[in-house]
Parts: structure tokens; C-alpha cells; sequence
């Protein structure tokens, strides 16, 4: 396995409200929201009490049994959700602040992601691109209802409405997905201001060069705000091999 990831803040925005980590076999992004630096505070936030609960239940182990991955994510996001929650109830400066959170948790030949908000996991394989997760937007409702196509959801006026984020309540439900990963495949995790500029069929034709994790993290943060870095800009890259 190898990997890569890095942040940017944009072409527009002033401040950077990403946050993201890599090391071992975690893997997360997050994408703040909230004035006063709060979107900034909340990814922060959700990504440090992410990684103290994961680690503190993992006792530094690089290898987790399977069947407890899933519980172990799901209540890694709910600690990290009531720490942001907490914090946006009792600081006025932080008031409505929340994130998004996507993580991977990789094993072998397992993939294990945790999902809240509007961040995103691809799968690149066999020069296709999957989209794994779901957006919590109000447009991303609107698409699982049928009532709009997946081209809609890019320039929806509404796009942007999250329905499902962290710190907007005490409890949250994640999303979870667990993926048979084969050689050669590569998982991509990015805030949206990716997505927002590049198409999927951009962002797979950039990955699908030869180019490992680094080179492919760059060129599409690159490319996003050459499209004009509208956002923050967000980029994992995670290789497999057999």
C-alpha cells in the first residue's frame, strides 16, 4: 500500500477549513463549516477526537480484527461528533459550527470507510471510477429519490445544503461501507471542493495515469484550482498492491 494527501486552500477562500490524515492504515478527510474560523476549529476537532478514541480503543495495534472494525469507526465519529457538538453549544465564537468526516480504515484486502456529510470516497478500478459514498446534501436526497439525474447534483442551487454533518446534534449515523479491495485498485477521499470543480470523468482521467499517490494528489489539486479553486481542496490517494 501506498499513499498520499494534501490540502489547499483554494483560489477564493481566505482561510482553510479542511483538515485531513494519513499514516499507517487510517486515512481521513474533513471539511469545516462555520464563521469565525469555527469550520476551521470543527474539522480540527473531529479529526484529533477521531484519532484519540480509535487509538486509545486500539492500544496502538496496527491490525484490528474485522468484525470490530465497524463499531470501532462508527463510535470513533460519535465521540468526535459530541466534542464538536459540545463545543458549538458552549462557545458563542463556534455556534453552528459543523464537518464532514470520510475515513478508511485499510486491511488487507478489506477497505473499511465511515462516512457523515458531503466528502467523498472513489474507487478507481479497471479504468472506471465508483463513487462509494453518498453526499448528505439536500440534493443528494434528491438524486436517491429519483426526482434529479447525478449531472443535476454539480450546479443544483442547493447543492451545498448538508443534511447529515458533524456537531449540528448530540447524536449522528454514519454511513459505512466495506469493500473487497483487489490489486491495483486505488481509493481517492476529497473534500468537495474537488468534486465541485472536476467532473468524475476528469478526476479518473487524471488518476488513471501512471503516476503514484503524490504526483496524482497534486495534478488533481492542480487541475481543480486551475477550474477555479472555488474551495478548499482536499486529496487522499491510497494504492494498493497484492
Amino acid at each position: 500500500m501506498e499513499y498520499f494527501g494534501a490540502t489547499h486552500k483554494g483560489r477564493i477562500r481566505k482561510d482553510n477549513e479542511d483538515c485531513f490524515y494519513t499514516s499507517g492504515n487510517l486515512f481521513i478527510v474533513a471539511d469545516g463549516m462555520g464563521g469565525h474560523k469555527a469550520g476551521e476549529v470543527a474539522s480540527r476537532l473531529s479529526v484529533d477526537h477521531f484519532l484519540k478514541y480509535f487509538e486509545e480503543k486500539t492500544g496502538g495495534k496496527k491490525h484490528i480484527a474485522s468484525k470490530s472494525v465497524r463499531r470501532l469507526l462508527a463510535d470513533s465519529v460519535s465521540y468526535a461528533n459530541s466534542i464538536v457538538f459540545r463545543e458549538s453549544v458552549s462557545n458563542l465564537d463556534y455556534s453552528g459550527m459543523g464537518t464532514t468526516l470520510t475515513a478508511c480504515y485499510a486491511e488487507t484486502g478489506i477497505a473499511h470507510i465511515i462516512h457523515v456529510g458531503d466528502s467523498r470516497a472513489y474507487l478507481v478500478r479497471d479504468n472506471t471510477i465508483d463513487l462509494i459514498t453518498s453526499d448528505h446534501t439536500f440534493t443528494g436526497e434528491m438524486y436517491r429519490r429519483g426526482e434529479i439525474t447525478y449531472e443535476d447534483t454539480f450546479d443544483h442551487p442547493r447543492r451545498n445544503y448538508l443534511t447529515n454533518v458533524l456537531g449540528m446534534a448530540d447524536k449522528i449515523i454514519p454511513e459505512y461501507h466495506q469493500l473487497k479491495i483487489r490489486d491495483g485498485d486505488r481509493l481517492i477521499l476529497c473534500s468537495d471542493g474537488l468534486n465541485a470543480m472536476l467532473r468524475d470523468e476528469s478526476i479518473l482521467k487524471i488518476s488513471g495515469r501512471s503516476d503514484g499517490p503524490e504526483k496524482t494528489v497534486k495534478a488533481l489539486i492542480r487541475q481543480a484550482n486551475k477550474l477555479g479553486g472555488k474551495d478548499n481542496i482536499t486529496v487522499i490517494v491510497i494504492d494498493f498492491y497484492g
